[in-house]
């Protein structure tokens, strides 16, 4: 499998060292919703779940990025069951000095603690112990800082107490209860002999995020009746992390912002498009949202998902037609090949049985003595046993690509109908416009459902535009639950994309995300095939599309070369499940 890489803050992390920290992080805090991230500090982040690293070990030759990202976690892992975060408001309004303070006596607990558990790990965290010795040995800038640095130094030493001012300052508690007692004993013994004014930072914690936590969560043991108490915060939109500024001003071109009378919130959404036909025509129905589906992981756990049947505009079915015919002949040639595979199989003969029809020429098995006389042809049936879900990306950055998409769908179905083979084709982009604190929707647009393509053309593929960001993992998951209720043998994803998935708080776990539904889906028995069009990528883009679909990527230098590249695809797998 080849390296892949994320980006924090312009940094490169190798996506497959972090799905190792991710397993490694889940299984020592047994949470298998906690999330692995990368910031300036190392700390468990109660409020978000999530297990940040230090940026501290990038870059360093001696020691290697695993390593070092593997130290934070088997130094602060026991975080979850020891800290009593509930506490930690009467540290929200402190010093810098009295914060780091408390948070290293918390963090000598964690030590502690670890090498309780696992008594080997003492052994496995040395080697950073003796790195970060050396980094708090430089020179400090004011009394403050050097005394928090000898004081996390002796931890690391694990010592009881550091001897300083002719004093013995404690090193270790037992509870937070405890760190906060010896926290205002040290800052008081310090008063009178240092500045407290300091700047300088080793560890860090979200305080204020906790603070806010705390009054609705299970951290107090009044939360029921602080969260009674609580006012009803305003819904408040958030800023966006769309791909790019270029993205975001082709929002303004396309109609997504401003004055769009068309446009309601997800709780109220109207259909944005013109209906030209009835209802009736290709059968669909009203198009209003149906939240299906819903991810319990936590990374997803703000998304929403509405699936929406697009209407079909009778001008588009001239439209429709000439891209239909001008590939047309692409798709018979597949049609062709694989309905010459069926042929052979349903007239091809077995030999040397013991029951069926007399063999013409019997001498073969009469010389070995065989009582093997008789052939039998094949009974195979000529329906494909397998069904094809295809999705596309419609994010803003497919705006140069999806008219190349939407043409290999419509030789899909072309193929797909044809060999009478049933098959799902769906778009999608998360909607950046709604997206509100702890609400991020998610719209499905169903052009053709498994029934329906047996029978009809996907049309509304033809009103096709780019909108918001793509959450790939939360859409593979539904469309595994979809295939799981399938009874074919064999079953299939398509996914068209041009990069990695990015959305509302998604970006630096979404490829995390994503990995994990791609290998949800073969434990399921679904291959997902990834088209992913390489136009204008960074080499590191392409190795972590490698590594997400590993094997099953089909790369294309441009939208164009899908109406060719396809169809030779699909004919591989066919041949390969039939043969």
């Amino acid at each position: 499998m080849g390296y892949s890489f994320i980006k924090f803050n312009d940094e490169i992390v190798d996506s497959k060292i972090m799905m190792e920290l991710t397993d490694l992080a889940r299984l020592l805090l047994r949470n298998k919703e906690v999330t692995v991230s990368v910031r300036k500090y190392s700390y468990y982040d109660p409020v978000e779940n999530t297990f940040n690293l230090s940026f501290f070990w990038k870059h360093r030759t001696d020691i290697t990025e695993r390593e070092g990202f593997r130290y934070d976690i088997l130094t602060r892992y026991p975080s979850t069951s020891i800290m009593d975060y509930s506490q930690y408001d009467s540290m929200k309004d402190t010093g810098v000095l009295t914060q780091q303070i408390f948070l290293s006596l918390e963090y000598y607990r964690n030590r502690r603690a670890a090498f309780h558990s696992r008594p080997l790990i003492s052994s496995m965290v040395e080697e950073g112990d003796r790195i970060r010795i050396r980094e708090y040995s430089r020179n400090a800038a004011t009394d403050a800082e050097a005394f928090l640095k000898s004081f996390n130094i002796a931890i690391l030493e694990r010592k009881d107490a550091l001897h300083a001012f002719g004093e013995d300052f404690p090193l270790i508690s037992t509870s937070t209860e405890e760190s906060i007692h010896l926290t205002e004993e040290i800052i008081s013994m310090l008063s009178s002999r240092i500045s407290l004014n300091t700047a300088f930072q080793i560890h860090d914690m979200p305080f204020n995020e906790i603070s806010v936590f705390n009054r609705t969560t299970p951290f107090r043991k009044d939360a029921a009746k602080l969260e009674s108490e609580e006012e009803t915060e305003e819904n408040s939109t958030r800023s966006v992390d769309t791909k790019t500024d270029r993205d975001a001003n082709d929002a303004n071109v396309l109609g997504e912002t401003g004055d769009n009378s068309s446009r309601k919130s997800a709780h109220g959404r109207q259909n944005d498009h013109n209906d030209d036909v009835s209802d009736y025509y290709e059968g669909f129905g009203s198009n209003t949202g149906e939240n299906q589906f819903e991810d319990r992981g936590r990374t997803n756990q703000y998304a929403t998902l509405n699936v929406l049947r697009p209407k079909v505009k009778l001008s588009q079915y001239n439209d429709y037609r000439n891209i239909f015919e001008s590939y047309n002949h692409v798709a018979q040639k597949v049609i062709g090949d694989i309905t010459q595979i069926l042929n052979y199989k349903m007239n091809a003969y077995q030999t040397r049985r013991t029951s069926g029809k007399l063999m013409k020429n019997p001498v073969g098995p009469l010389i070995d003595n065989s009582h093997k006389l008789f052939v039998k042809k094949n009974t195979e049936s000529k329906e494909i046993d397998a069904v094809f879900t295809i999705i596309i990306d419609q994010s803003f950055s497919m705006t140069e690509h999806l008219a190349g998409c939407r043409n290999g769908a419509i030789i899909l179905n072309n193929i797909l109908r044809t060999l009478h083979v049933p098959h799902r084709i769906i778009s999608y982009h998360e909607d950046t416009f709604e997206v509100m604190k702890n609400h991020y929707p998610n719209n499905i647009y169903e052009h053709l459902d498994f029934e329906r393509s047996r029978y009809y053309y996907p049309v509304s593929l033809m009103d096709l535009e780019t909108s918001g960001d793509n959450r790939d993992g939360l859409i593979i998951r539904n469309e595994i639950e979809n295939l799981e209720q399938r009874s074919e043998k064999d079953r299939f994803i398509i996914m068209f994309s041009d990069g990695l998935p990015s959305a509302e708080q998604y970006n630096q776990s979404g490829i995390i995300d994503t990995h994990e539904a791609v290998q949800e889906a073969r434990k399921s028995g679904i291959q997902v095939i990834n088209m992913f069009i390489d136009q204008d990528n960074e080499e590191n883009t392409l190795a972590a599309i490698r590594n997400i679909y590993d094997t099953d990527t089909v790369i294309v230098h441009d939208a164009e070369e899908i109406a060719f590249a396809l169809p030779n695809l699909l004919k591989r797998v066919l041949a390969k499940i039939l043969m």
